[in-house]
């Protein structure tokens, strides 16, 4: 993903956010999303690196700081995050900078990540 998509992916994040409940943030991710196009033509999914960028955006609402990813520790992404679904990002902190995050909707998981930020 190019430097111009990120910066619309990260306009777009900002527009699909909901809502925040404590350490739960929610997105809706409409068809029109940017990072949906071209990955995959026909069978659109939401990229692994745009779940690490969501991540990362609520780190950086939770702490109040811009934080950078220093460090992927594992990550495990179960399932497709398809279009015009609404989604949440549970983050836990476990001290030293490093988060579980668990991306999910009302049933089931897409994905855990565990990341250290600096």
């Amino acid at each position: 993903m190019g430097k111009k998509n990120m910066i619309k992916t990260a306009q777009a994040l900002r527009e699909s956010f909901k809502k925040r409940e404590g350490t739960s943030f929610t997105f809706f991710l409409q068809k029109s999303f940017p990072a949906f196009e071209g990955h995959f033509p026909g069978m659109p999914v939401l990229p692994a690196i745009v779940q690490l960028e969501m991540a990362l955006f609520c780190i950086r609402i939770l702490l109040d700081k811009n934080v950078s990813l220093s460090e992927i520790k594992r990550s495990k992404f179960a399932k497709p995050v398809l279009p015009e679904t609404e989604i949440a990002v549970e983050i836990n902190e476990n001290g030293g900078g490093c988060f579980n995050v668990v991306i999910r909707d009302e049933k089931e998981v897409y994905s855990q990540i565990q990341l250290e930020v600096s």
